[in-house]
């Protein structure tokens, strides 16, 4: 008979670290060493302390035994955009490999690790409870095969007969806090549980730090620049003859570049089924919504359509498990990139397609001014300290290029249509391209996984 809500028990005092739950785990489910659905991590720390003439040995470790907890809200269900994952009445989370595409959102979310990609299918892959064993009456195949009983699953009411109480220490650092996902996990904590958050308590293994996602990083800077380019139209509505279709065709491009990063593009179809939670369903639609209204070149559709677009992506990093994006910073920073990137790639193709009045040319410099500013400025706070000195190469020539443009433009803007001015009017705008590359690419690399 199936249990009302399934949950794991796990006693961090009893367990050996012996692994061979994750073993079992491995074997029941014919999985591959480096895709395990249970890890076993060990918590070290401290150290030797002077007490008065002595030494004193503080040293502690304990292990921890982890997989999917199955969560009462489950974060990987809310922002899964293809409608993939699924969960039962009895609180088992799944994933359906034919509706999954791929694109690890579910990966970035969970705080436990515990979605993982299958690259040989192209779809991500999770612990199940061994529901069919459970279907069946029998224990999970990491209950079953832990030596010491430190696994033990059940209903809550169960498991407090069995252990004693149905207090848990699911939020005991380094585990996140419980309320994030509200986690089907009971844990009897180690006596030095607490101690974890010490000063150089290690994690091993620890989830890596930053993601190498360079389809991710062209699209996020392709689409913003092409819904900073809708954004202008705004101030020069006589000219989206000139800019909307340029920013239908950035749009398109960004889209298709984005379904390389999915590990089955032909599910892409999919990728707004779950409109209802997921704000990566609704990125989706707000791109296809801005590409359609580029493309019918209406100013007056297409720049809340960029609007709201830069509002929907920025949701989709500001996630209540990732501290490093889940930030104001985030909308700002991307914000930034689209009016930089959209107002300069607007200069630089008005120069180009015939002369600008000369009344309106210092005004146009003005308004360079305030981009390269507004750009360079908000931006910085995406820099990170890997790519800290080429982020600041590439901006200040953009800036320095963009002076020197607006000194000419300024002095003799009756003479300001000739090859000279337009030619800086495109290397300005060509490194501050650059700039926000090298600052996305630092943006994805200060990832950092909450949790284990």
């Amino acid at each position: 008979m199936i249990s009302r809500r399934m949950t794991f028990y796990f006693d961090a005092a009893s367990c050996s670290g012996c692994k061979a739950c994750q073993i079992a785990c491995l074997d029941r489910h014919g999985l591959d060493v480096d895709r395990p659905w249970r890890r076993v991590s060990e918590v070290a720390g401290g150290g030797w302390e002077q007490d008065g003439a002595a030494w004193r040995n503080t040293v502690f470790a304990y292990h921890l035994s982890i997989s999917c907890n199955h969560c009462e809200r489950p974060i990987c269900l809310e922002g899964c955009p293809a409608r993939a994952i699924t969960r039962r009445d009895d609180g088992v989370v799944f994933i359906d490999p034919d509706h999954c595409l791929g694109c690890g959102y579910c990966s970035w979310t969970c705080p436990y690790s515990a979605p993982r990609l299958h690259a040989a299918q192209g779809v991500m892959t999770k612990c199940t409870f061994c529901a069919e064993d459970l279907d069946e009456g029998r224990e999970p195949a990491c209950v079953a095969a832990c030596p010491v009983r430190a696994l033990d699953a059940g209903d809550p009411a169960e498991l407090a007969v069995r252990h004693g109480s149905s207090d848990h220490g699911a939020g005991l650092a380094p585990l996140p806090c419980a309320s994030l996902t509200e986690p089907a996990l009971h844990l009897a904590p180690h006596a030095d549980g607490e101690r974890s958050t010490e000063p150089g308590v290690e994690l091993t293994p620890r989830p890596p730090r930053g993601l190498r996602e360079w389809s991710l990083v062209l699209f996020t800077v392709l689409s913003q620049m092409a819904a900073g380019l809708a954004i202008m139209t705004g101030f020069m509505p006589s000219r989206a003859d000139v800019m909307l279709p340029v920013s239908a065709v950035l749009m398109a491009v960004a889209m298709v570049v984005s379904t390389w990063h999915l590990g089955r593009p032909r599910n892409a179809w999919r990728s707004f089924l779950n409109l209802r939670s997921s704000w990566l369903s609704r990125e989706i639609l707000l791109a296809l919504g801005l590409l359609g209204s580029a493309v019918i070149g209406v100013p007056w559709l297409a720049v809340p359509a960029a609007v709201l677009f830069l509002v929907g992506m920025g949701r989709v990093y500001m996630q209540r498990t990732m501290p490093s994006w889940n930030s104001w910073r985030t909308m700002l920073a991307f914000t930034a990139t689209a009016l930089l990137l959209g107002g300069l790639l607007a200069n630089a193709l008005l120069w180009t397609v015939g002369p600008v009045d000369a009344g309106l040319v210092r005004l146009a410099s003005i308004a360079l001014l305030a981009i390269c500013g507004v750009g360079i400025g908000l931006g910085g706070g995406l820099a990170g300290s890997r790519h800290g000195s080429m982020i600041r190469s590439a901006g200040h020539v953009s800036v320095a290029l963009a002076v020197v443009t607006i000194g000419m433009l300024w002095l003799r803007p009756e003479s300001s249509a000739g090859i000279a001015s337009t030619m800086l009017c495109w290397l300005t705008f060509l490194f501050a391209l650059l700039d926000q590359f090298t600052r996305r690419r630092a943006y994805f690399g200060r990832y950092e996984r909450l949790g284990v």
